[in-house]
């Protein structure tokens, strides 16, 4: 049964649909969640790995288009001025012929935002807006960022969103890197809402994204580089199908009606515009995802388990058809992945934030050989654990032997 189980699970992932149709991009996905309307900005963003902007004006899509960035097209006459007000699906669906008409086909649009953070109230409304996407600019993604939460109400709130409003992808955003959190770790709330948005995504056979946070405000701490390794590669181990940076510029976000929060800091991008010690941090981690992605986002995404410590809520420790049984030292999270011709992969991350460890797995079947999908040159390479260690944040993708 368990086995059983197992299979549908695969054959369920592997039917996702893409996000955008037609794109036959192999680079994975890097979103700026950012408003941008100046070229220079763009080029930043590019130069650092990004590969899709959310959001830019109609003036932007050549540039976009020029510089191969994915954008989502942000007119307040679809998503309105303020993003704390009910959203009205009819008003959309009357002025998105308009706006389609006035950009026509430029190669940078990627997506139509629509809104970011709805209640349930909206979901009704928000359905209209998905549906006009879907006739209209058929293959592009109509953009909804969603809530994060916690326990059966946001499992309810992920289940009622899908069922109402349809959608193309689930995106959604937890930030759990709090000043108060003095324990090396991130909060667990980080943990407990991937494994719900993961599983909603494989009920509904939908891609998921996940944004993580990459210029602080408010009482979120100082970011290190462990901080955007943890945040990224922890989200592939739970077989996540794009990342979003918030924000890549630290100021306020000049549409919605967007609060100045007072205190942004440390993103890849100052208040001035200028790099930051963040751009380069983040630069260096998107190239060694897209080193391995194209093993990565050929795999599908079987099981995602916790090893040492406590084990977050929602989620839960290794079981006997988990590749991986222990870690002799340390706090690891581990993804199973089963690639097309059946070969299994494991992606194991470093949970402390403070602390290298050595990754020497125990695993429950003893693989014929091991070797590792290299972050730095793409290639897959003999491992060897004697002399392997993970950085505070660090994964791994390790391919399984028969």
């Amino acid at each position: 049964m368990r086995k059983l189980l197992l299979a549908l699970l695969i054959a369920a992932w592997a039917s996702t649909p893409v996000v955008a149709q037609g794109t036959h991009d192999a680079r994975f996905p890097f979103m700026a969640w950012d408003y941008v309307d100046k070229p220079q900005i763009l080029q930043s963003m590019r130069d650092a790995g990004i590969t899709s902007v959310a959001f830019v004006p109609a003036k932007m899509l050549e540039t976009c288009g020029r510089l191969n960035l994915h954008c989502i097209l942000f007119d307040s006459r679809l998503s309105g001025s303020d993003w704390t007000k009910p959203f009205d699906g009819d008003q959309f669906r009357k002025n998105l012929p308009v706006v389609l008409k006035e950009i026509g086909n430029p190669k940078g649009l990627y997506g139509i935002h629509i809104k970011d953070e709805p209640p349930e109230r909206d979901f009704a409304e928000l359905a209209k807006a998905v549906a006009a996407v879907k006739e209209l600019a058929p293959g592009k993604w109509p953009y909804i960022n969603l809530f994060p939460g916690k326990g059966a109400k946001y499992d309810q709130y992920l289940e009622n969103f899908a069922q109402v409003s349809h959608p193309t992808a689930l995106s959604y955003d937890r930030y759990s890197l709090y000043e108060p959190n003095g324990s090396g770790t991130l909060d667990n709330l980080f943990w407990e809402n991937l494994a719900q948005v993961r599983s909603a995504a494989l009920k509904h056979k939908l891609p998921f994204w996940n944004i993580v946070l990459s210029s602080p405000h408010w009482a979120y701490r100082e970011l290190s580089p462990a901080d955007l390794r943890i945040q990224v590669w922890s989200s592939l181990a739970y077989g996540v199908n794009g990342i979003s940076y918030y924000k890549f510029i630290s100021k306020e976000l000049p549409i919605l009606g967007a609060d100045d929060l007072g205190n942004w800091r440390g993103g890849p991008l100052d208040q001035f515009e200028q790099k930051t010690p963040t751009w380069d941090w983040l630069r260096d981690l998107n190239r060694e995802i897209q080193n391995i992605a194209p093993v990565f986002q050929s795999l599908r995404t079987d099981d995602v388990y916790h090893i040492g410590g406590e084990i977050p809520a929602e989620n839960h420790g290794p079981s006997e058809t988990s590749l991986v049984k222990s870690m002799p030292k340390g706090e690891v999270v581990v993804g199973d992945f089963t690639a097309k011709d059946g070969t299994r992969y494991a992606l194991i991350v470093n949970k402390s934030l403070t602390h290298s460890i050595h990754c020497n797995p125990e695993y429950t079947s003893k693989p014929i050989s091991v070797s590792y999908v290299s972050a730095r040159t793409g290639k897959v390479t003999p491992y060897n654990p004697k002399y392997f260690w993970l950085a505070p944040g660090q994964g791994v993708l390790l391919q399984l032997g028969k």
